[in-house]
């Protein structure tokens, strides 16, 4: 009776935020009996989430552990099924904790009293007198597998292989008869034109190819796979003639030959002679590059591929040079069809800007720490200019004077013409 009756005073002790050291109750006959009210009040959880990477592409449940004198571990549930677990994605995890006999919780604890471990706290707050919930969010982790395929496509100088399940980026090792020719990392795309690297045709070359995390937060969730071996790459003079005259300057210089492969374009798709879709690749036809995505469907509007931007037009034939796809901003494309940032110099003596979106800048652009002008047509100044009532002027290299004096006028640290 007496402990009945000490677990109710603890309770009003505790929710009323009370700071009790004992309580004293009258037994029968007059017997006085003290407990000490701290002793009954679980002020501390600790919960540990354990995690062993297991084998490619699985996704293992974390073990999870409590750790207190005066509870035990209840009912675990995830609030997203397994089937639809993802590396990197967050979990939430509700944990039900049980208190031992003359044992309470508070109405919560903070996450310097709940101390959680592999998971990320989220809450911690009492159920009953006896009975905690834990949220937490648990992020799930896997070994990346390893791709089924690994080729060559287009000019056969472009590498591709078949993505991996939740892949972020690549590793490749470019082999030319059995030594190390060049290491990359690829991120976001499954072909890398590697015709800079392969320019010996009495060469076998060949690559090997993992899936890997790319950032440290990655590398938290994500183990690499393991190398997988292209197949061999050689070539003869009909092939060297025709990649080399074909690759132009840009990165799409090494997309699919022309005429000779027996395929074409049918409706949205290029069919092989056997029936088959080709995909991620590149086709020249009638001197115009198309690139075919990794459905076959021909690719129109901006396209990533192998990390450079291209835009297709409607007809899908990559575009180069100066282009305004929506009236508003311009681009410029390389002759190889790859999106230009940064200055750009299409004819002799005039400079343009193109920010790191490759949008063209117009204005007053501050690139490092000097200030630029472009005019209306994105054409960097030079000399003195006027803009909005005021002179400044533009050195040979287009940065702007400030500080100083120049034909005899004074200018300000913001460049104005001091009058």
């Amino acid at each position: 009776m007496y402990k009945n009756i000490w677990a109710g005073w603890s309770r009003l002790a505790v929710r009323a935020g009370a700071c009790l050291t004992a309580v004293s109750l009258l037994a029968a006959g007059g017997t006085r009996i003290s407990y000490g009210a701290d002793s009954s009040v679980i002020e501390t959880l600790s919960i540990t989430f354990k995690t062993e990477f297991g084998e490619q592409e699985e996704i293992p449940v974390p073990e999870i552990t409590v750790k207190a004198g005066d509870c035990t571990k209840g009912d675990v549930q995830y609030r997203t099924d397994y089937d639809n677990w993802k590396p990197g994605k967050k979990v939430r995890v509700e944990i039900t904790v049980n208190a031992n006999e003359g044992k309470v919780f508070p109405t919560t604890l903070n996450r310097s009293k709940c101390k959680v471990t592999g998971a990320d706290f989220v809450s911690a707050k009492a159920l009953d007198d006896t009975t905690f919930q834990v949220k937490a969010d648990y992020v799930p982790v896997t070994v990346l597998g390893d791709t089924s395929k690994a080729g060559w496509t287009g000019s056969r100088k472009r590498a591709t292989w078949k993505a991996v399940d939740y892949a972020p980026g690549y590793s490749l090792v470019l082999y030319g008869n059995n030594k190390v020719i060049k290491r990359l990392t690829v991120e976001g795309a499954t072909s890398l034109d590697m015709t800079e690297y392969m320019d010996d045709m009495d060469k076998t070359y060949y690559y090997e190819v993992k899936a890997i995390p790319v950032t440290k937060e990655q590398k938290k969730y994500l183990k690499e796979g393991m190398f997988v071996t292209s197949s061999d790459q050689e070539f003869d003079w009909e092939d060297w003639d025709r990649t080399s005259s074909s690759s132009g300057s840009g990165s799409t210089g090494t997309g699919g030959p022309g005429a000779g492969d027996g395929g074409a374009i049918k409706g949205n798709n290029y069919i092989m002679p056997d029936g088959r879709k080709e995909t991620n690749t590149w086709k020249k036809i009638d001197n115009r590059w198309y690139y075919f995505d990794q459905n076959g469907n021909m690719a129109r509007g901006w396209q990533n591929i192998g990390g450079f931007w291209y835009f297709m037009n409607n007809d899908g034939i990559m575009q180069s040079g100066w282009i305004n796809p929506d009236g508003s901003s311009w681009f410029y494309l390389k002759p190889g069809g790859d999106m230009c940032t940064g200055w750009i110099q299409p004819n002799p003596g005039e400079w343009y800007y193109l920010n790191p979106w490759g949008y063209m800048e117009r204005d007053w652009i501050l690139v490092g720490d000097k200030w630029y002008y472009m005019d209306q047509s994105g054409r960097m100044q030079t000399g003195w200019v006027w803009v909005r009532d005021k002179w400044y002027y533009l050195y040979s290299d287009g940065s702007m004077a400030a500080n100083t004096e120049i034909d005899g006028r004074r200018l300000g640290a913001d460049g104005a013409e001091i009058k």
